[in-house]
């Protein structure tokens, strides 16, 4: 039988999924070994295969197709471990990567960090100044050359990226998104100048207008080269000497896979290849439960992501920021703060006041009462004082917790705070949530959404520890706990399919000529589709999915409307403009709509989805009987100010017609569910969790 695996690869741990070509599914999971990842990724194949009752090297041997989800861009853009990089861009704009945007100085950064100036500063330099040169060039806004291409001044600068010892280039020139030539000039020029530098372009990497955002994009995709190049070779190696014989596919920031050689051109594409995946994994679990709008609430060891499916569509982001850099390549919309399991309690000088996050024990050394070498306390470590986990049933029992060790990190801040330390765990806990629920409104009211319209499905290592925290008081009334929510991101790893975005920036006031715009969205279409069909790995036709960004004369934000149809007659392109007010009116309220002020499309996206034959799952659980009786232990709660008798489960002990109010702790190999006082949990026939808020 052929197995289908996939594997994310985290700050904490590696998380891994297989599927049998009978749609059955395991899991496993390892810690991660940064900064030799692909160790901890086959150690997580190893640990399902455990489960399935075969060696790692006979499933490997088995594999029919192997996908993988990375951190590797995320973490060497924000240490600045990337290569030794150049930017080429046209003359007397070579300050522009450095000045960036009047908003970078705050890009990216939370409510909190906003309102203090003190820590308003432009982001650290991709490029230091000395490696960004000017070269004599112009093409105009029509894409018409007004200075030709200087190649002497060319020659010059090779000459000294050369004697720099420069392993990568970006070139980014003005308006070249509208007239590549000089930008491929240069491109071929450098490959036989410079053979094996990395050459990056910003016209075939992101052809958008915005010229500090395409610059950054193109630079951080040649900062970012080597480093993913590099771990995606030691990646291929590990898993054939591990017995896999085929090439392994990789996630992408945009909800899709690719190949590996694809992913090395475009490392800025994986800058969310985690995250991806646990949307990607909502989209298909989403289907089977028939929700629209779901919100996905991922929480790690470092991190907190929540994520937007929209109409059951997954929402891509407008202006994504990386380390107060804007991108341009296309990616799901997920933000993220520092607030995970990992997040570390510290007390601020001069307020003496309780702070979580955004620093983080990562996976090194990790929590206190992971034993790694850890002293500072954690959310984790307050969850365990708190007796919200089962010290002796960390991951199935195969990792015993120092819950001592827990205690005694925290009571130093328990005595400058002068309280007891389990209410100085408890304060630990709720302010991590309250961060965590800033966001879900964040994500929702502040965008325009009614949060009581969706669902949310809460995952990674500690979502469901904490769903009911971040969730009270946001209006949202229904919360998935999926069966494998701790790898959750590599179960959307594996639902993935092959997936290619192309987008082109055209500023057009409606009406627009229908000719025009069909003959657009076919060279998008062509240009999606060659990448899904480079990757040799599309099993089914392709389709396409078209988008037009739209937006009211004199706004800034756009609406993206999807185009289900042939553009071919004046009445098509007139049911856009109905189409953008619906959708405006679903965002703002009705009546908001105003088509007097004019209507007009600022750019193109095509979507195109190459599928890979993946096989059925069947997530029916009819083996469930009676269950058993839960053990009871205490548990610190607010509502009863105290140690508080509480049901333990065993998850897998759970009856098929489970369904109690609160409070509950259910503990699975690899997660464990809290549910507070004033929600209850159901179990749905496909073994998820389902949380309502006590009416």
């Amino acid at each position: 039988m052929e197995y289908y695996i996939a594997v994310d690869s985290g700050g904490t741990f590696s998380d891994c999924v297989v599927i049998s070509g009978e749609g059955k599914m395991w899991t496993g999971k390892s810690p991660s070994t940064p900064p030799c990842y692909e160790k901890g990724i086959v150690n997580s194949v190893y640990d399902a295969a455990e489960s399935m009752g075969m060696t790692g090297d006979e499933l490997f041997s088995k594999c029919a197709l192997f996908s993988h989800g990375t951190t590797v861009a995320t973490n060497a853009l924000l240490t600045r471990e990337g290569c030794k990089a150049a930017l080429i861009t046209t003359k007397g704009h070579e300050d522009a990567i450095i000045i960036g945007r009047i908003h970078q100085k705050i890009a990216g950064k939370n409510s909190a960090e906003v309102s203090d100036m003190s820590l308003h500063d432009k982001a650290e330099p991709i490029i230091p100044k000395k490696y960004i040169y000017g070269i004599t060039e112009r093409m105009d806004y029509k894409g018409e050359e007004v200075v030709k291409l200087s190649l002497s001044e060319l020659d010059e600068i090779a000459e000294k990226m050369l004697a720099e010892k420069i392993e990568a280039v970006a070139v980014s020139l003005l308006w070249s998104f509208k007239n590549p030539a000089h930008e491929i000039a240069i491109a071929e020029y450098l490959k036989k100048k410079m053979p094996g530098v990395f050459i990056s372009i910003s016209s075939e990497l992101s052809p958008v207008i915005g010229e500090y955002e395409r610059t950054a994009t193109t630079a951080i995709n040649a900062f970012l080269s080597k480093k993913v190049e590099n771990y995606l070779s030691q990646l291929g190696a590990a898993l054939q000497n591990a017995g896999y014989k085929g090439e392994p596919l990789v996630m992408k920031s945009s909800g899709g896979i690719t190949s590996i050689s694809q992913a090395m051109d475009t490392s800025v594409s994986l800058l969310m290849s985690g995250p991806a995946g646990g949307v990607n994994g909502t989209l298909a679990l989403s289907k089977m439960l028939n929700h629209k709008n779901v919100l996905t609430a991922d929480v790690g060891g470092t991190s907190f992501d929540v994520g937007m499916i929209v109409g059951g569509e997954i929402m891509l982001a407008e202006e994504p920021v990386f380390d107060q850099y804007n991108v341009t390549y296309p990616m799901v919309n997920v933000v993220s703060i520092g607030a995970g399991g990992g997040s570390i309690a510290w007390i601020e000088e001069g307020t003496g006041l309780l702070k979580v996050g955004p620093k983080s024990a990562g996976a090194l050394p990790g929590p206190v009462c992971y034993g790694k070498g850890g002293t500072l306390p954690t959310v984790t470590d307050a969850n365990l004082v708190l007796g919200r986990m089962n010290p002796q049933y960390f991951l199935g029992g195969k990792f015993k917790l120092d819950a001592e060790g827990s205690r005694k990190s925290i009571e130093p801040l328990a005595e400058k705070l002068g309280i007891s330390v389990e209410e100085t765990a408890l304060g630990i806990v709720e302010i991590a949530d309250a961060h965590m629920g800033d966001l879900v409104r964040k994500m929702t009211v502040q965008r325009g959404y009614d949060p009581r319209t969706f669902a949310l499905y809460a995952f990674g290592g500690a979502g469901p520890l904490h769903a009911c925290g971040f969730t009270r008081g946001t209006g949202i009334d229904e919360m998935v706990i999926p069966k494998v929510s701790s790898v959750f991101s590599a179960f959307g790893i594996a639902q993935s399919d092959l997936n290619a975005v192309a987008e082109e920036s055209i500023t057009l006031a409606f009406p627009v000529e229908p000719a025009l715009l069909a003959q657009k969205f076919a060279l998008l279409k062509e240009r999606a589709g060659k990448e899904i069909l480079a990757s040799g790995k599309a099993k089914d036709e392709i389709t396409y999915k078209q988008e037009i960004m739209v937006r009211y004369n004199g706004q800034k934000h756009v609406i993206p409307v999807v185009i289900p149809y042939e553009i071919k007659t004046e009445e098509d392109v007139s049911r856009i403009c109905d189409m953008f007010e619906a959708e405006y009116e679903k965002m703002y309220g009705k009546g908001t709509s105003f088509r007097k002020a004019g209507i007009s499309l600022t750019g193109l996206r095509v979507r195109a989805l190459g599928g890979l034959g993946l096989p059925a799952l069947n997530l029916v659980n009819d083996e469930r009987g009676e269950g058993k009786e839960p053990n009871y232990e205490t548990v610190y709660l607010r509502e009863t100010g105290g140690w508080t008798d509480v049901p333990f489960y065993k998850f897998d002990d759970l009856p098929k017609n489970f369904d109690r109010q609160g409070p509950a702790i259910i503990i699975s190999n690899n997660t464990t569910i809290y549910v507070a006082p004033d929600f209850t949990v159901a179990l749905d026939e496909m073994d998820n969790l389902i949380l309502h808020p006590c009416k």
